[in-house]
């Protein structure tokens, strides 16, 4: 895709949201642009109602999202606007059924063109059938398309309509937005082992329920408290889990990791699908190996284009923000020298519920508390 410009607006949560966004959009359109893509902040309040017909009016098509917070250059922030001009129109589609236990995903054989080179997929996160959504995707496309996405949501957990579509904003979906030219993709996460390997004896869905037929909080309990010091509850599950999410193994032996983020009787809760007999482990974060997994991914995105791409679209797990706190400006601050000595103008994305990506040597993978670079050009 070619990018005309990506603007950048920290809101006011008084804002006139409408009569902003409007201006933005007629900016676009007096551009040149074909089409917008939106990424907003969750720090401030996006209500349907009030935005539906701004983006039924809009004189092009404008597909986004609502996250927990937007990356500008090696800045991060929740009241975030960026409006991304686009070039050229994008034919976008609106995938509905993501917490439907009936849906095929049918509907991917119209949305998607006869040979996609790159997509580009924001989905509603804290949907319940992601994992589903993500098979039913990789087995239309094959093995031989780049896919960068991310998802949507707000970190209270709420549901709410959190994508933007021509239509209107939407939820329990996804955005797909085809590219004409592949994407370089680099995928990482530097988090390792420190407690299992367990066997998942028990799941559904997103529910872990038991490890090694025991309750799934039990064991994940005495494996974290020991390095926390401190006795996990339902109500501070969260902020020491930030630190401690699962590991799956995959066949290759590496580990593709899954962020739990709720207690709820015996199972805990997770961002993505675990399926029962997964082999997990837990795993442990520290600032060099994560910050050195950001480095990675932005050169393997940069090596794997091929030629000169012209841009950068940022797909970065909220969690690590929560793990890292201030020191997660050294990972965007790290991965933007990367991108910057390649000569490339200030990275745009998006600090999401789940990352989604084909990097090359793996299935096309649901993501949590990775980073995934997307290296793009024109077309």
């Amino acid at each position: 895709m070619k990018v005309l410009h990506a603007e950048f607006d920290r809101l006011d949560p008084a804002a006139d949201l409408p009569a902003l966004l409007t201006q933005r959009l007629q900016q676009a359109h007096a551009a040149g642009a074909g089409a917008v893509l939106l990424l907003a902040g969750d720090g401030v309040p996006w209500p349907a109602g009030l935005i539906d017909p701004v983006l039924r009016a809009a004189p092009l098509p404008v597909w986004g999202g609502v996250f927990p917070e937007v990356i500008h250059g090696d800045r991060h922030d929740p009241q975030g606007l960026i409006t991304v001009a686009i070039a050229e129109p994008l034919q976008g589609r609106w995938i509905d059924g993501l917490d439907d236990p009936a849906e095929a995903f049918d509907a991917l054989s119209r949305a998607l063109p006869p040979d996609p080179v790159s997509l580009v997929v924001l989905f509603d996160g804290l949907a319940s059938r992601l994992g589903a959504f993500t098979e039913a995707l990789f087995d239309h496309l094959g093995g031989g398309v780049s896919v960068a996405g991310g998802g949507a949501g707000s970190l209270s957990f709420q549901r709410r309509p959190c994508l933007f579509t021509p239509q209107g904003m939407r939820q329990g979906g996804a955005v797909v937005l085809p590219l004409k030219r592949r994407m370089g993709l680099g995928v990482d996460h530097g988090w390792t082992p420190v407690a299992g390997p367990f066997i998942v004896t028990h799941a559904q869905g997103t529910r872990v329920q038991r490890l090694n037929y025991r309750p799934a909080h039990e064991v994940y309990r005495q494996s974290v408290e020991p390095l926390t010091g401190a006795a996990l509850t339902p109500e501070n599950f969260f902020d020491h889990a930030k630190g401690f999410p699962f590991g799956m193994e995959r066949p290759d032996g590496s580990l593709l990791v899954r962020d739990p983020i709720v207690w709820d009787g015996d199972a805990l809760v997770c961002v993505g699908e675990v399926p029962p007999q997964t082999t997990v482990h837990v795993l442990q974060g520290h600032e060099d190996a994560l910050v050195a997994a950001a480095m990675h991914a932005a050169q393997r995105a940069l090596q794997d284009h091929g030629a000169r791409p012209q841009g950068t679209l940022l797909v970065d797990c909220i969690s690590r923000v929560l793990f890292l706190g201030e020191r997660f400006d050294r990972e965007l601050k790290a991965l933007s020298a990367v991108m910057q000595a390649a000569g490339l103008p200030p990275t745009f994305g998006v600090l999401s519920l789940g990352e989604l990506a084909n990097n090359g040597s793996h299935c096309l993978e649901l993501y949590n508390k990775s980073i995934v670079v997307g290296a793009f050009g024109d077309g």
